[in-house]
């Protein structure tokens, strides 16, 4: 299943248009996708705005029509009607079809309509709405909210309702379903929109496919995962499963350095080493036997990383000028894959100059706030275009951590479908890193290491949880074997 933003959709109507389709095309393609989900209705009102949106209500009016519907048109008259909606309201006047023009004198009739209708279709505004629907707009909604007992469908996204964020402004229609075309919106991953949408349905154009040309999204879950985890060799030895460095911990941080490393074995590497503080490696070796360690020295060089088949950097690390020099000297020096993470992150933000010069996969795992120190953007911009065109800038892995957490590589770029409101507990990110970090030693792709890392990471936190109230880092660090072994188990 793929997921679109808003400023996705519209490059994908876009791309179509100049691969050579009609507006008037894709919006009868549209309408095909919709009647078939309304030929159990016999009365139906539907509610066209004066864009694509409402061309599409229009379009399926004309269709019910033949189909010996009885179909009445509310349309909302605007100075800036599309010329897709313009060329069906035609249509339906040529075919005689009942169009009433929405205005102040008309509310009590249209309200008799609608409570006369078996169906009700919202066909108002669509996924392009910016602002809180007003005046006849806002009216029409809340009557349409108050007829309690009515099929109420909307055709894409409910009016009224963000379609990047699943929020709604101060006017929604409650929808009892909603037919959304080409791919869920990005929107319908917050659960509370679904008071909004009812059921959805996700239905897809008879047109070229052109999903990941434009970048959509794609709905990583079990089933995607699954073929994606390697088996254990039979012959395999410590060596067959790579061998990770982990540039980790200071006196302050003991913790993520500890984490990290203990989750990057339990998730198979065949050597873990963490290069830290004396500090760090006395506490290490108690914690987690496992892991080899090294003696971080004053300057790095570059026989210090030669060794590793995969590297981390950043997990409580601190902001000292040491780490400053770190972060500098492992992307200066080191040419394996690597993973940057937590206090790095916030280093490389005023260093992002020396992602340009980088040779090799690199995969950046910042929650909202790092992320926010990486990219300059603000609360109202497209969150998943905004990360695509950054993995896309940067040449990077973008792991962006939050509810159905972000993995883009900028060409390919996925939503995960695992993880939970538990799991909200410190140390949780230096448990994923050291996730990725194994994957990427033991030879998975930064793309599919990230995926992979965290479906898995998420897929033990929803394990825990149902049977536990908070799900702590070392817990599920515990686990992380026996969910590897489900996954493959299920192939």
């Amino acid at each position: 299943m793929y997921i679109g933003s808003q400023k996705l959709m519209q490059e994908y109507d876009q791309r179509l248009l100049r691969k050579g389709y009609t507006i008037e095309a894709l919006i009868d393609k549209a309408s095909d996708c919709l009647i078939k989900h309304m030929y159990c209705y016999e009365k139906v009102c539907l509610l066209c705005g004066p864009g694509n949106n409402g061309a599409d209500g229009l379009s399926l009016a004309i269709k019910l029509y033949r189909a010996n519907k009885e179909v009445t048109v509310f349309v909302f008259e605007s100075n800036h009607s599309s010329t897709g909606h313009q060329f069906y309201l035609d249509l339906c006047y040529q075919n005689q079809i009942d169009v009433v023009v929405v205005n102040e004198n008309q509310i009590d009739m249209i309200i008799s309509q609608m409570k006369n209708a078996d169906l009700i279709v919202d066909g108002i505004f669509g996924f392009g709405q910016n602002a809180s629907p007003r005046g006849i707009y806002q009216t029409i909604i809340e009557e349409v909210n108050q007829l309690y007992d009515k099929d109420v469908i909307s055709i894409d996204i409910p009016t009224g309702l963000d379609c990047n964020t699943g929020i709604p402004y101060q006017s929604v229609i409650c929808a009892t379903k909603t037919i959304t075309l080409t791919a869920m919106k990005n929107g319908f991953l917050n659960p509370d929109s679904l008071s909004f949408t009812g059921e959805i349905i996700v239905e897809e154009l008879a047109v070229e496919d052109i999903y990941d040309e434009v970048g959509l999204y794609q709905l990583v879950d079990m089933e995607f995962v699954k073929p994606l985890i390697k088996h254990r060799s039979f012959d395999g030895h410590k060596g067959t499963y790579g061998r990770v460095g982990m540039i980790t911990g200071s006196l302050e941080y003991k913790g993520a350095a500890l984490l990290s490393s203990k989750s990057a074995v339990y998730t198979g590497t065949g050597i873990t080493t963490v290069v830290s503080t004396s500090e760090v490696i006395d506490v290490l070796t108690l914690y987690c036997p496992e892991v080899t360690v090294a003696l971080r020295p004053p300057i790095l060089q570059e026989n210090d990383f030669k060794s590793y088949d995969s590297l981390l950097i950043g997990c409580g690390l601190g902001l000292g000028i040491d780490a400053y020099r770190y972060v500098i000297d492992t992307l200066s020096l080191s040419k394996q894959p690597l993973v940057i993470d937590a206090d790095a992150l916030t280093i490389l933000s005023s260093n992002l100059e020396l992602l340009k010069k980088q040779q090799r996969e690199i995969v950046l795992t910042p929650h909202m706030g790092e992320f926010k120190r990486l990219c300059n953007f603000s609360a109202d911009d497209d969150i998943i275009y905004v990360a695509r065109e950054f993995a896309r800038e940067h040449h990077v892995t973008l792991v962006l951590k939050g509810p159905y957490t972000i993995v883009t590589n900028g060409s390919e770029s996925y939503r995960i479908k695992a993880g939970n409101e538990a799991m909200a507990s410190g140390g949780m990110g230096d448990v994923l890193a050291g996730i990725i970090t194994s994957l990427l030693g033991q030879g998975y792709s930064a793309i599919i290491a990230a995926i992979v890392g965290v479906y898995l990471h998420g897929y033990t936190g929803d394990q825990i949880a149902k049977t536990h109230y908070t799900v702590v880092p070392s817990l599920l660090i515990d686990r992380i074997p026996v969910s590897m072994k489900e996954l493959i188990k299920n192939i």
